[in-house]
């Protein structure tokens, strides 16, 4: 069996990993600037190429089977060995384009994961700022309960003061 089929359909997912790829940077100027809107959308948008991505990995397994002739081991490596010429060259080439596509992914996606987590400590710290827990005091009610006001957390600014 030819390879062709298998080459048009791992084209077609690497097309796919870049594009991803892209979202992911335009993910991170989203981040930087602290665009939420912009940041809704490609999370959109990066959700459907994920599941585009999983439809034609699904498409993948099954040509590979077909090219291999067994449904173990279905690797691109195992591919390239099967293949002789052009072929080789081809899937040679494409493994090595997957191989860069997805560094630059991982790449990519760790920095978004790290402006995210300084994100969120940011506006954790400035909740606890403007909400500062109130300290433990030496004297609690006798009867256990707790009043309204024990249970509010108090504010940086007391508007009653």
């Amino acid at each position: 069996m030819s390879a062709e089929k298998l080459i048009k359909n791992l084209e077609k997912l690497l097309q796919l990993h870049q594009n991803l790829h892209k979202i992911t940077l335009q993910k991170t100027e989203s981040l930087k600037s602290e665009n939420i809107e912009e940041l809704k959308e490609l999370l959109k948008k990066e959700q459907m190429f994920v599941q585009a991505i999983k439809q034609l990995e699904a498409e993948r397994v099954q040509v590979t089977s077909e090219f291999l002739g067994h449904a173990e081991n279905l690797t691109l490596s195992a591919c390239i060995e099967k293949s002789s010429g052009h072929e080789k060259q081809s899937l040679e080439r494409i493994a090595n384009e997957f191989t860069e596509v997805m560094e630059k992914l991982t790449a990519a996606n760790q920095l978004n994961r790290d402006l995210t987590q300084q994100a969120l400590q940011f506006v954790s710290i400035s909740l606890d700022m403007l909400m500062p827990q109130e300290s433990l005091t030496n004297y609690n009610r006798p009867d256990g309960n707790k009043t309204q006001s024990d249970i509010k957390r108090r504010s940086l600014f007391d508007s009653q003061a």
